[in-house]
């Protein structure tokens, strides 16, 4: 079928770009929206099609025929449309699904979970995978007036686009046309192109990484300096004091009790190891934190936990930087376009930098790992921040970085750690790091309960597509699940997750405690038993679910308002319950506020 080009009355220079780019068309499918929002404010569009190959539709834009001067590219199909009414609904990667039961409205994601949005109408029923610039756009969902609209905006900030623009729109039929579909098509397309490997297969050779998923994780906060600091800009002799919460030999009686309370397997994470503690002065980590025992104690305590049948790890860091750190240098930073510093919040250290990932590498990673590594650590080591946040680009002239290529640096590091460690994991669950990520600490930060106004509810689409893949905690609201009450227990069962225990979660200033109020503690011993018996509850009722990490799931749905069905590709389903009344399913009962795991 043979192209005519159709464009808009608003063009320029646009049209003629596009007419270039559509006479080498092969074949098309439908049309695409294409907006440009020049840095001086002027508006072109036009269509262009998309190429057909079976059920795919194909869109690219050379990044050599996109005009100059273009700040935003925003690409509209119009089958990701909807009218308020209809049925049918929107799902965004970080879960957010709505329904079109909104007159106007917008929803925004920034983020990188997955490069993919979905949609389901009474037309079409799709997910769109961006394969060009997946870390440089913002999806929007947009209702005004009754019309709804489904679309990412690349940001490109006026500058030479890094890349080809490319969205790949997958259609769905019949059992496939619906959320869990579109999960399994994306995690199809990753397994074949090799992006990651299944738990099933990479548990064979690492054996670290089989004792961690049949455990949960507990995190011990041991030191840390305020935050946010009072001292922005910290020297040795500025920095404010550090807090001791937790010192190496309280550790062990930690691992003690652990043990006395039958906890048979544990991977314990110790958070604050390092140079005056959490956030203290990365990125140094050296000497270990005297005032916690300093390195003596320290080797004690991972012989003690080998001694237990523990894994023990710890928590570094390779993407923030203090002007303390006794490294300091402002080479390793990122360079924003004008060539200042690139920063991020205040925390225990003052003033956060970011670090370029390669730099990062370069001059950090490999050494820091190996010296953490002879202290004892072995198991899924912990590296923060560096998949919940999106790859940056660095113009820094001696390291400049696209985000395609500081993703590449930041998969180098977890590589590494994975090497030296025998696993690794990281703050979030953002895919681009999907090839060397084992856990993931939190897929969500909040949004457990409370959602924004043109969204119904979270699902877990993100584990539809990674559970058996990447082990997870769902959200930031599931820690210290066994203290929250039964939602937080129920999602955290909907949801696949691994337990995530953390003691002193709660450290900030500003009494912002991401993780909720409910803690672990540890200051006497009434006070650590207590604790104790909260992670054997959730170690206990994870025994009986572990087995199911290393299988997909499969497929998620409402069987009834407040009652959820996740089933597994072994053929096993788990029935979650939120009324306040009984749900009867196939003859069994499930309990308000409970589950039920059926085999079928």
């Amino acid at each position: 079928m043979k192209y005519t080009h159709r464009v808009f009355p608003i063009m320029g220079s646009l049209g003629l770009l596009f007419f270039q780019t559509l006479e080498s068309a092969a074949r098309a499918g439908a049309d695409v929206e294409v907006t440009c929002i020049y840095t001086n404010g002027r508006v072109e569009k036009a269509l262009l099609p998309l190429v057909q190959a079976g059920t795919v539709q194909r869109f690219r834009w050379a990044a050599d025929k996109i005009p100059a001067g273009v700040s935003q590219v925003e690409v509209r199909a119009e089958f990701a449309t909807a009218k308020t009414g209809e049925d049918g609904y929107f799902v965004m990667p970080n879960g957010f699904l709505g329904s079109f039961r909104e007159r106007d409205g917008e929803q925004k994601l920034t983020a990188s979970y997955m490069p993919i949005f979905g949609m389901k109408t009474p037309r079409a029923a799709f997910v769109a995978i961006v394969t060009g610039l997946p870390h440089e756009y913002t999806l929007i969902a947009r209702a005004k007036a009754g019309a709804y609209a489904f679309y990412p905006r690349f940001e490109l900030g006026g500058r030479k686009a890094n890349g080809d623009i490319a969205i790949e729109y997958h259609f769905l039929t019949g059992d496939e046309a619906d959320y869990s579909g579109m999960a399994r098509a994306y995690r199809k397309f990753q397994l074949d192109r090799q992006a990651c490997v299944p738990l099933k297969e990479r548990i064979k050779s690492r054996p670290e990484l089989a004792y961690a998923l049949q455990c949960p994780e507990v995190r011990i906060r041991m030191g840390w300096k305020p935050a946010p600091s009072p001292v922005e800009e910290q020297t040795p002799a500025t920095e404010p004091p550090m807090k001791v919460a937790v010192t190496f030999e309280r550790a062990g009686e930690i691992l003690d009790e652990c043990k006395r309370q039958g906890i048979a397997r544990a991977e314990f994470c110790l958070v604050g190891w390092n140079q005056k503690g959490h956030d203290g002065r990365y990125p140094q980590l050296f000497p270990v934190e005297e005032a916690l025992g300093g390195e003596a104690q320290l080797r004690a305590l991972t012989a003690k936990a080998q001694q237990l049948g523990y894994q023990l790890v710890c928590h570094n860091n390779h993407s923030d930087a203090y002007r303390v750190a006794d490294s300091w240098n402002e080479e390793f930073v990122i360079k924003n376009p004008a060539g200042s510093l690139s920063t991020n919040a205040s925390w225990s250290g003052g003033r956060m930098y970011n670090l370029c990932p390669q730099r990062a590498y370069e001059c950090f990673a490999p050494q820091d790992l190996r010296a953490i590594a002879a202290l004892g650590f072995r198991g899924v080591h912990y590296i923060d921040v560096l998949s919940i946040v999106r790859p940056r680009a660095c113009y820094d002239p001696r390291h400049p970085l696209s985000p395609d290529q500081s993703a590449v640096w930041i998969n180098k590091i977890l590589h590494e750690a994975r090497e030296v460690f025998g696993g690794v994991s990281s703050e979030g669950g953002f895919d681009f790091c999907c090839g060397n990520l084992d856990y993931a600490l939190y897929v969500s930060f909040g949004h457990m309960t409370s959602v924004p106004k043109l969204v119904d509810r979270v699902v877990p689409l993100w584990q539809l597509v990674y559970h058996g893949i990447i082990m997870s905690n769902p959200f930031t609201d599931t820690a210290n699940y066994t203290l929250k009450g039964p939602v937080a227990r129920l999602k955290l069962v909907e949801f696949g997750g691994r337990p995530m225990f953390y003691f002193y979660s709660k450290f900030k200033e500003d009494n912002k405690h991401w993780m909720g109020a409910e803690d672990l503690t540890c200051a006497d011993q009434p006070a650590l038993a207590a604790s104790v018996a909260q992670i054997k509850a959730g170690y206990d009722e994870y025994a009986a679910l572990c087995r199911l990490q290393t299988e997909f799931m499969d497929r998620h749905e409402l069987l009834a308002p407040e009652v959820s069905r996740t089933a597994y590709s072994s053929g096993t389903a788990i029935i979650c319950n939120y009324r306040d009344s009984d749900f009867a399913y196939r003859g069994q009962r499930v309990q308000p506020h409970g589950y039920i795991v059926v085999e079928h």
